[in-house]
């Protein structure tokens, strides 16, 4: 038998009200009732049929009536296509929903934010700005305190994942340090750094010491984590701390179980401690001065309305600043930025104190404490070199060894009355003694001395010189085996435009592990390791901001705001 014709649509039916079907084209529907007619009847004797018979009111209508009623339909959505719609709100709604949860986290705010502040806010946008109906939008945005609490953890889980799948394969440095929170729990931080396109911090872990904060609970507890996650412990090439008992104690300390487990690891303690130590270090006499401080201040800011009366003293006195610092022991800068807002509102001060005891004790202190202004300032200024996400063994190393340079000068320079470098002593140059400049001389020797003696390790650390300039050294002068992929690397035009200023930036390029493996494996130490345990201390004044008084209650271990907000 032959194959049935199938006849095609013409665009003249629809002057009798018929387009073709949308789920089938080779059937007619018709526009007034919906009825979907089969392919017989796409002719035009049997379309005006079902028009005179089914639509009578309707068979004298203009051609434009049947194109109106054609465009309104092909207007409406079908079922689907209000599903799909719903369906893609809402998925662009679970996607806003995990990026203002991430927002939430990394500002270290509470979870219940997202209902209580940003979704108003957002309602209040759209509704004024954007001129739309702003119920829908919002919610399809899930921001509830428990499903923002639950994208946190989410996002923070899978960030540790991916984290752990690098460090299981890759060799990487570790900082590390515990500390104690207000309710007296104590917590142990760590951070790590590895090379994925350039080297990359990242917060490893927080953990909760339930007991102790021994050596050997320490160890353990990175021990069991890295146990936990199959990261191999020799995959650890550096490891950094402070100097408590508790991690660098020669028999019990963490460091000494640390290389027990791992021998070949390098262990450095805090740069930026170190330093902190050294500045702590001074004569009875400057010491006596810098108590003197300590004492005015504490004085004046104690009492609220002796505060109140300074501050409209130094106003009406034309003062710069209006209120003095207080000085803290454990933070890195205290002592230069006391001193320093000191000396800038001396005048007032001794005026404010005239005729007073602790005022006649400051000025017999005065070319002292100008002194101590110049020489904190100094430390505070080595001490930013040393903090930084990125900091390392070269340019710590760099940077101590530059001061232990100025030092020589400082010392030469006073002891000759050259005070370009002190700009507050100079003020007060004309009362210096000699006795006051042997003093201040013997300060720096002893500091010289002091800094030489801690800092030895680095200070005695070879850095080969194809690591710090590798387009300028000869290669002639360096092993053997690295002289081939060396030349490779001078010669690469590429890299050298990466190279800036002479210095080592080539090593934290995201390819020149990849390019250059054999230069990677032995450069990648000087770069990786850390000298300082800057991360974990800011990761501590992070906890500390997250736990405030109307959010105590915040499980900094086991929740994932700390990780994504850090």
């Amino acid at each position: 038998p032959s194959k049935k014709k199938c006849r095609q649509y013409s665009t003249e039916y629809l002057s009798y009200g018929f387009i073709p079907a949308p789920q089938n084209e080779t059937k007619p529907m018709c526009l007034i009732c919906m009825d979907v007619l089969s392919n017989d009847s796409m002719k035009p004797s049997k379309l005006k049929i079902h028009l005179e018979k089914k639509h009578i009111g309707k068979k004298d209508k203009p051609v434009e009536y049947f194109k109106k009623l054609r465009d309104d339909f092909q207007k409406r959505k079908t079922v689907s296509q209000v599903f799909d719609n719903k369906v893609s709100k809402m998925s662009d709604g679970f996607l806003a929903s995990y990026e203002i949860s991430k927002i939430i986290a990394k500002a270290g705010k509470p979870h219940n934010i997202g209902e209580t502040v940003i979704l108003p806010a957002v309602s209040a946008i759209i509704s004024s700005v954007m001129k739309q109906n702003a119920i829908e939008i919002t919610n399809s945005i899930p921001l509830s305190n428990s499903s923002v609490s639950r994208r946190i953890d989410e996002m923070a889980e899978d960030v540790e994942k991916q984290l752990i799948a690098h460090l299981q394969v890759k060799q990487f440095a570790l900082q590390l340090d515990e500390s104690t929170l207000r309710d007296n729990e104590a917590i142990l931080l760590a951070y790590v750094r590895f090379n994925n396109e350039g080297p990359k911090e990242e917060m490893l872990f927080a953990r909760s010491l339930t007991t102790d904060t021994k050596g050997e609970t320490i160890f353990n507890e990175v021990a069991t984590y890295f146990q936990e996650n199959n990261i191999p412990l020799k995959n650890i090439i550096a490891c950094a701390t402070d100097g408590a008992p508790s991690m660098t104690g020669r028999y019990k300390g963490f460091i000494a179980h640390f290389k027990k487990a791992v021998p070949e690891v390098y262990c450095i303690h805090c740069v930026i401690h170190r330093q902190h130590l050294v500045a702590k270090k001074m004569s009875a006499r400057l010491h006596d001065a810098l108590t003197v401080v300590i004492k005015v201040v504490n004085h004046i800011k104690s009492n609220s309305l002796r505060d109140r009366l300074f501050r409209e003293f130094c106003k009406q006195n034309g003062e710069e600043f209006e209120r003095l610092v207080l000085h803290t022991e454990v933070r890195w800068l205290s002592k230069g930025n006391c001193l320093k807002r000191f000396i800038a509102l001396w005048d007032s001060i001794v005026s404010f104190l005239a005729d007073t005891q602790l005022g006649a004790k400051l000025l017999a202190n005065k070319c002292d404490v100008f002194y101590l202004s110049d020489i904190f300032e100094k430390f505070n200024s080595l001490n930013k070199q040393l903090q930084g996400n990125d900091s390392d063994l070269i340019s710590s190393k760099s940077a101590i060894a530059a001061f232990l340079r100025k030092l020589q000068l400082y010392k030469n320079n006073i002891r000759r009355r050259a005070f370009e470098q002190f700009p507050c002593l100079a003020c007060v140059s004309s009362d210096l003694q000699d006795e006051d400049l042997a003093l201040y001389g013997e300060y720096l020797e002893n500091i010289h001395e002091d800094m030489q003696t801690r800092f030895s390790d680095l200070l005695g650390m070879d850095i080969p010189i194809w690591v710090s300039i590798p387009f300028e050294v000869n290669v002639a002068e360096i092993d053997i085996s690295l002289q081939e992929p060396l030349i490779e690397l001078q010669s690469d035009e590429i890299m050298r435009a990466k190279f800036k200023d002479g210095k080592y930036n080539i090593w934290k390029t995201n390819d020149v592990a990849t390019k250059y493996p054999l230069l990677w494996d032995k450069a990648q130490f000087y770069v990786i390791a850390f000298p300082t345990s800057y991360l974990v201390e800011a990761g501590f004044s992070r906890v500390s901001q997250m736990l405030s008084k109307a959010r105590n209650r915040l499980d900094i271990v086991k929740r994932g705001d700390l990780r994504l907000s850090l």
